[in-house]
């Protein structure tokens, strides 16, 4: 015979929801874990916690002391119990444990009361060793006391801690932190700690605080949820008057966002009565236990358990809290391992648990299923915590239960949860499982529902025989030497609750089918930040392994988003896939991904203020939005790429690299210069004004256009800046489109030069100035104009160029900007022959003419 493949299958069947109030489906009798000192009072203060294989860990207070207990996956006991040597003072009170993926846990406590109050923490490894040498004593850290009168005697008492670890191992840990001058508060606090697995631990943050008003403590209580860096926590308000609940959300130790979550008049005496779930979509879910207030008889109604569900961006998904059960207590919350949440209540003055399960994108409200799980009849039994455990949404449940008044014993008991989903699990291969000839084949099951049969067994079905078997369990079929199919199936649990598994036996004749391999990209060309479906089905397939742009095991048919890419170019998929260990397809799509170089838009701030022909350089930005080098080019300036010498050539530019113009400002006051760049499809522009000089005086008017137009003189102080009429010594030979201006400069220095900078609209191109005598009757073009575009600059001189004014300090200049215009078609240019010379003679004639006409009708 060659050596066989071992090859299982499992069958896992879940129980449907039984209306009756025994016992819920049990995978093991309950665990009872005696305390060191039985004959003591009872145990109200422990706590349990599961990793996802089925492992705990359990902890409880007693004489002064914290004990540890690991548990098995089966729920039994593993090893003795641990003394956790709890450290401080005083009456041991609010045990926590949490556990991670490797069954690595936490542990939290408080000892004392008041000021003397110390909430203590410390990681432990599986096997139930410490992992720091001394407990993190939570009243030692740093406290802010800024604003509290000055004190000798300040301590911090921390108490009423919560506590949740992630599946790897980081936790979040909230408390109370009162601050005591003496014995007298002075503020209370909710105090927030950070503690990743791999870095160290935040100091205390505090997300909410208030000073005390009086001399009476008072304790804020909180819950909190954790998932990697992301943190959600429900708190309360002080207890004082109307009670409120509020939800924070935090990113490791930055604090992102809070909402209210409800007002009421009552008051919460524990952590224990609160919880919040954070589902994978970002929505939160606070539950709690509170009454209601009645005003005419000054009494509180029985306890009701209310939620509220809040979406990622803290929108409450209902209008108002929603009652989940009335007269009932809650016992807690736990996230299953497959992400669903479930609720734990017990009814007020009874021992009745029931368990509320919720899918991980359930809102408020949507109560999936219920039911009682246990009621065993006793007032003495206290439930005390309830941990989901293995796959299957089963839970543990410790319990505190005294037959009598003097005697205590902790309980641990398991349950299965309330799902009636069929599921099976296929260690190897899918169903059916191929086989071949003289392969050694293993069938296993396991069930957490009770059988229909005597005794809670099974009854099996097809080639397993008719047999009772029980809910758990395995049976070696041996080997086969004839091919063909059998099929081998289980009844367990009411009703038509069944699961089979089909095994394909091959002869050593008949060969493995070779797969086949469809295999597509949509689309599989993208532009931009697009991205693309990878979908495939196979035959004769048992696995799959990806290699090129991807890795990792995929199943045998489905689909996969790629993108969107940071970079241009051709990107090449492949899927191998096999039949068993022999014969495998292979099959591989390109997605291409065209090259994008319009970046994403920038800009440049303006500089208003520059000194006079300054070398200015500009804001830095960094390129973002291509996918592939773009054209970089300027005008009017330099640019630099990465801190690279200043350059005007044109070049590229890559996405993530950074860019810096440079541009060289103007000699003349207010002109301003532009630098245009342009980086693949966009363009953008870098101005630069030259700043006005000390002492200058500015003064605006609008043009004949109702356009604006500054003037800025160099020194004085302009006064009476106007338009006027066009003086009839005007030379006709120009235009003038922004019309005649007229105005003062009064204090300038006697017989000094004054620049006047006239800044005319954008579109303005003069190319003289004419300047005219007092009463307008001579006029010429004015050599001391200089020009740059829309902007014109005078130079004048006290009683010499460009002043009418004989006073000393004082300058009058009339005049416009002018334009000489373009010849008309087909028409002789001045200064030619023919007509054209002689209109040039007569134009200053009839100027004079009609000059003189009009000073007669004046």
């Amino acid at each position: 015979m060659k050596f066989a493949r071992l090859l299982s299958a499992m069958l896992l069947t879940i129980a449907p929801l039984v209306a009756h109030t025994l016992p819920g489906p049990q995978l093991s009798t309950p665990t009872v874990i005696s305390p060191v000192n039985p004959d003591q009072l009872r145990i109200f203060t422990a706590d349990i916690a599961t990793a996802p294989d089925g492992r705990g860990i359990l902890a409880w207070a007693e004489g002064g002391f914290v004990y540890l207990q690991r548990l098995n996956a089966d729920g039994t006991a593993n090893g003795t119990r641990i003394n956790a040597n709890a450290v401080g003072t005083g009456e041991v009170r609010d045990v926590l444990v949490a556990m991670d993926n490797d069954a690595n846990f936490a542990l939290a406590y408080t000892k004392g009361f008041d000021r003397d109050a110390v909430v203590y923490f410390r990681r432990f490894l599986a096997d139930g060793s410490p992992e720091a040498i001394e407990y993190d004593n939570q009243s030692m850290r740093p406290y802010s006391v800024v604003g509290l009168p000055e004190c000798g005697d300040r301590r911090v008492g921390t108490s009423a801690p919560a506590m949740d670890m992630d599946t790897a191992g980081n936790v979040a840990l909230v408390f109370d932190a009162a601050i005591y001058c003496g014995t007298v508060i002075q503020r209370n606090q909710a105090v927030y700690r950070y503690m990743p697995k791999s870095a160290p631990a935040s100091e205390p943050l505090a997300f909410a605080s208030a000073d005390a008003t009086d001399t009476e403590p008072r304790t804020r209580y909180s819950a909190v949820d954790i998932q990697g860096s992301t943190v959600t926590i429900i708190g309360t308000g002080l207890p004082a008057g109307n009670q409120t609940l509020t939800l924070f959300r935090y990113n490791g130790t930055v604090q992102q966002n809070t909402v209210n979550v409800a007002t009421f008049q009552a008051r919460i005496f524990s952590s224990r009565q609160l919880a919040v779930h954070r589902s994978t979509s970002g929505t939160a879910t606070a539950v709690w236990q509170a009454a209601t207030f009645d005003g005419q008889t000054s009494t509180f109604s029985a306890p009701a358990v209310r939620m509220r569900s809040f979406d990622s961006n803290n929108t409450a998904l209902s209008e108002s809290p929603v009652a989940l059960v009335n007269g009932s207590e809650l016992l807690g919350l736990s996230t299953e391992p497959d992400g669903d949440y479930a609720i734990f209540t017990r009814r007020e003055n009874q021992d009745a648990w029931t368990i509320y399960r919720f899918s991980d994108a359930g809102v408020a409200g949507e109560i999936r299923q219920g039911t009682n799980v246990y009621n065993n009849g006793f007032w003495q039994t206290v439930p005390l915590a309830i941990s989901p455990t293995l796959p299957g949404n089963n839970y543990a449940v410790l319990y505190n239960r005294s037959d009598t008044d003097d005697s205590t014993l902790l309980h641990v008991l398991r349950y299965g949860g309330p799902q009636g989903t069929l599921k099976l699990d296929m260690q190897l291969s899918r169903n059916p499982i191929v086989a071949g000839a003289d392969d050694q084949i293993v069938l296993r099951w396991i069930s957490n529902a009770i059988g229909p049969s005597a005794g809670g067994t099974c009854q099996s079905e097809f080639n397993l025989g008719s047999s009772l078997r029980a809910p758990t369990g395995q049976q070696n079929l041996g080997t086969f030497t004839v091919a063909g199919d059998r099929t081998y199936g289980l009844l367990c649990g009411p009703g038509d609750l069944r699961q089979s598994v089909t095994l394909n036996v091959q002869s050593n004749e008949q060969p493995l089918p070779t797969p086949t391999i469809n295999f597509t990209a949509t689309p599989a060309n993208l532009q931009g930040n697009a991205t693309s479906t990878l979908s495939w089905s196979t035959t004769n397939a048992t696995t799959c392994d990806a290699s090129g742009e991807w890795t990792g095991s995929k199943a045998v048919n489905g689909s996969e988003t790629v993108g969107p890419f940071a970079t241009a170019g051709s990107r090449t998929y492949t899927l191998t896939c096999r039949n068993q260990n022999g014969p495998f397809a292979t099959q591989s799509v390109d997605v291409t991904v065209a090259s994008d170089t319009t970046p994403d838009a920038f800009s440049f701030t303006a500089v208003t203020d520059s000194n006079p022909s300054l070398d200015t350089q500009s804001n830095t930005i960094t390129i973002a939005g291509l996918n592939a080098a773009a054209p970089l080019s300027i005008t009017g300036g330099t640019y630099s790429i990465d801190g690279s010498q200043f350059t005007s050539a044109a070049g590229t530019i890559s996405n993530g690299q950074t860019l810096r113009l440079r541009v060289t400002a103007s000699a003349e006051p207010g002109e301003t210069v532009v630098a245009t760049v342009t980086v693949g499809d966009f363009s953008t522009n870098f101005s630069v004004t030259t700043r006005m000089p000390d002492g200058a005086s500015t003064a605006m008017v609008d043009d004949v256009d109702n356009n604006p137009v500054e003037f800025m003189s160099s020194e004085g102080t302009l006064n009476n800046l106007r338009t006027v009429a066009t003086p009839m010594g005007a030379p006709s030979t120009r235009e003038y489109p922004n019309g005649f201006f007229a105005f003062n400069i009064d204090n300038v220095t006697a017989n000094s030069t004054v620049t006047v900078t006239i800044t005319l609209p954008a579109d303005a191109r003069p190319t003289s100035y004419v300047k005219c005598n007092a009463d307008g009757s001579s006029c010429a073009d004015f050599a001391g104009a200089t020009f740059n575009n829309n902007v014109v600059v005078l130079t004048l001189t006290d009683n010499g160029a460009g002043d009418t004014d004989p006073r000393e300090g004082f300058i009058s200049d009339p005049g416009a900007p002018a334009v000489t215009p373009a010849a008309a078609p087909g028409s002789a240019s001045v200064g030619g022959g023919g007509g054209g010379s002689l209109n040039a003679m007569l134009l200053p004639l009839v100027g004079f003419l009609l000059w003189r006409v009009r000073r007669k009708a004046g």
